[in-house]
């Protein structure tokens, strides 16, 4: 089985990508489920008699704020990272105290007291098969103009300036930015005025380059040590600023090259310089001052060369997706990179959709675009069941 067209399938390998960016997703249900239990949660700790708790406001941070959680690996339980902010508290309370505080509201519910789990920073409360809350309580932080947030260090002896907030706000502007496509491309996709194949779940590129980069990641280091594998922080802070950049330089000939150039430029955003004999990285937190998210890496130089090592394999997954034809192929080394529990249901499902099509007539070649369903957008593809005739 072979993808249609050489020079005009980049359309169903970007279309490949998005179905499992898809099968990376919540499901509905579990978001508005984990969406009940938080806000549940929230209401009982801003109901405790401490003041401190009084007005206590529980929001979500992290993949599931900007839309790029993915399926864990091996578990169906997602991680739900939370912030519990308390408006009444300052700095001159110890960052402990605070955390023992919401610590002791939780446990004075008896459903809660079962579920919850300590965490370094944070508490955990476990809802089995299904996710876990992991939240932190933050407090204001007066120093940040962007209104910002303090929450404890790992030892719980200083508080750490973050602004999940204003990241989330900033991650959304730039997922906003259109790019540009060359006049071939942007003329058939203009032309082909439904989507040839659906993205699915109003996911922006941005957000799905974002799960491409944290699932081949979490492959990647199953067969190496994990604790060296980059944060997600990293990996969406990078991509952000590389998709912002890339989508305002030029236009592209498909949305696949973008992608590419997207991940190929990641590290040019990484600060560096020299000091002492020594080369110190920077990866800050634009919405806030004093947040490195890069900070290990000048601690334990191993970080830094296991992300050029996964950076290197993800790029060669990438060429794989633009050189390999057939689809068995192409399935076969996605499966490698990305896991086949997710690139099987992908790969059948494009099928279905292609050979659907097909049947029905409604599949055609666009120049410059690739495979299209609709009328009168391209050159009829005869009936048959397989992508290259």
């Amino acid at each position: 089985m072979t993808f249609a067209q050489p020079q005009g399938s980049n359309i169903e390998r970007m279309t490949l990508l998005q179905l499992i960016g898809h099968e990376l997703d919540l499901t509905e249900t579990q978001r508005e489920t984990a969406q009940s239990r938080y806000e549940a949660v929230g209401n009982w700790i801003a109901g405790g008699a401490a003041p401190e708790l009084e007005l206590a406001v529980i929001s979500p941070q992290g993949s599931i704020a900007l839309g790029t959680a993915t399926k864990p690996i091996g578990s169906n339980e997602f991680d739900v990272d939370l912030i519990c902010h308390l408006a009444h508290v300052t700095r001159t309370t110890q960052p402990w105290a605070v955390k023992h505080l919401v610590g002791e509201r939780l446990r004075q519910n008896a459903g809660y007291a079962e579920m919850l789990k300590e965490k370094q920073r944070c508490w955990r409360l476990n809802y089995a098969g299904e996710f876990h809350l992991d939240i932190t309580p933050s407090i204001p932080n007066p120093e940040c103009s962007n209104g910002g947030e303090l929450v404890p260090d790992k030892k719980l002896r200083e508080w750490k300036p973050t602004n999940p907030k204003g990241y989330r706000a900033r991650f959304e502007q730039y997922a906003a930015i259109e790019p540009s496509f060359e006049v071939q491309f942007a003329e058939a996709r203009k032309r082909a005025t439904v989507e040839p194949l659906p993205q699915g779940g109003g996911k922006n590129t941005l957000q799905l380059i974002v799960q491409i980069c944290k699932r081949h990641r979490d492959i990647h280091f199953l067969t190496r040590d994990r604790d060296l594998a980059p944060v997600s922080i990293i990996l969406t802070t990078l991509a952000a600023w590389s998709y912002a950049h890339c989508a305002r330089a030029k236009p592209y000939s498909s949305e696949l090259a973008l992608l590419i150039d997207v991940v190929m430029a990641m590290p040019l955003f990484i600060e560096h310089q020299a000091h002492d004999g020594r080369t110190y990285y920077l990866i800050p937190n634009e919405t806030t001052s004093g947040e490195n998210f890069a900070d290990k890496w000048n601690t334990d130089p191993r970080l830094v060369v296991a992300f050029f090592d996964w950076h290197s394999a993800l790029l060669k997954a990438l060429a794989d997706v633009q050189e390999l034809r057939g689809i068995d192929q192409l399935g076969k080394s996605l499966s490698e990179s990305f896991g086949e529990n997710i690139v099987t249901p992908a790969v059948a499902r494009l099928t279905g959709m292609v050979t659907s099509a097909r049947r029905g007539g409604l599949l055609s070649v666009a120049p410059g675009l690739g495979l299209t369903v609709g009328r009168d957008r391209g050159v009829a593809v005869r009936s048959n069941t397989f992508f290259g005739g």
